[in-house]
């Protein structure tokens, strides 16, 4: 079953994360979101956002 959780395009396997996603992380981290949920903004995994928050890259 295939599940569409945003319109954003999706980040391929051993891609890095881009300036304006590293923000977006910041931006819905600050508002609260949980990591789940700013990964699935991101078409991304919970746990790549929470090694970037993690790393300090984000605050």
């Amino acid at each position: 079953m295939d599940h569409s959780y945003s319109n954003t395009k999706p980040h391929q396997k051993g891609k890095h994360l881009t300036l304006n996603d590293r923000t977006t992380i910041q931006e819905l981290h600050s508002k609260g979101y949980s990591n789940r949920a700013i990964a699935r903004e991101l078409n991304c995994s919970p746990s790549t956002v929470g090694y970037e928050l993690k790393r300090g890259t984000v605050s």
